[in-house]
């Protein structure tokens, strides 16, 4: 594992670092580049991952290399929904990032949670984990999973839209489960680690 910057708990004072980075992470994502087709996907990103990582860290399952590379986002066994007053908290800044295209956003995501009550509930779910492009395929993203595989008491559960990276988390133990289908848009992988 290549040495690096220490890993830290993220605080409300890092959401603009990792909104910032996971924008920058997920720029050319499948998904998001079909959610937001638009030249202000980074922008519109940043305003997403804002509102999630509000949330995120807070729950205190959001970590970080120290020099701001890579963030992943955790969440607990039996928590990964998100309860509906942080929805609504989170709301003005989803509507902003989404804009006209609310309805595909929602619709996703409601399509993702519900291929996600599907898994067994015991588990560990890592929301995203994302390395800001100019650090990356330096093992970033490797040190930062590993560290929170070991973290992890339970199986861990995880989906992508991005193919490429299912070779990542193959390496790290996990398994593809089921190639999610929906009626629009590009597919996403579910992939299950055993603890």
């Amino acid at each position: 594992m290549p040495a690096g910057a220490p890993i830290v708990r993220a605080t409300l004072a890092d959401r603009d670092v990792v909104a910032e980075v996971l924008a920058s992470a997920f720029a050319d994502d499948p998904v998001f580049s079909w959610l937001y087709p638009d030249r202000r996907r980074v922008a519109r990103l940043r305003l997403l991952f804002g509102a999630l990582a509000a949330h995120a860290i807070t729950s205190g399952h959001t970590y970080l290399t120290a020099d701001g590379a890579t963030v992943a986002l955790w969440s607990a066994p039996h928590s990964w929904k998100v309860p509906v007053p942080t929805l609504l908290r989170a709301a003005p800044r989803i509507v902003a990032s989404a804009g006209v295209r609310l309805p595909r956003v929602l619709r996703r995501l409601s399509e993702l949670e519900g291929h996600h009550a599907r898994a067994p509930q015991d588990h560990w779910y890592l929301e995203f984990i994302g390395t800001r492009r100019s650090a990356q395929g330096r093992g970033h993203g490797s040190r930062l999973l590993a560290d929170g595989i070991d973290r992890c008491d339970s199986p861990i559960y995880l989906d992508t839209p991005n193919p490429r990276t299912l070779p990542f988390y193959r390496r790290a133990g996990f398994t593809v489960t089921e190639e999610l289908s929906f009626p629009t848009g590009p597919p996403q992988w579910a992939l299950w680690r055993q603890a």
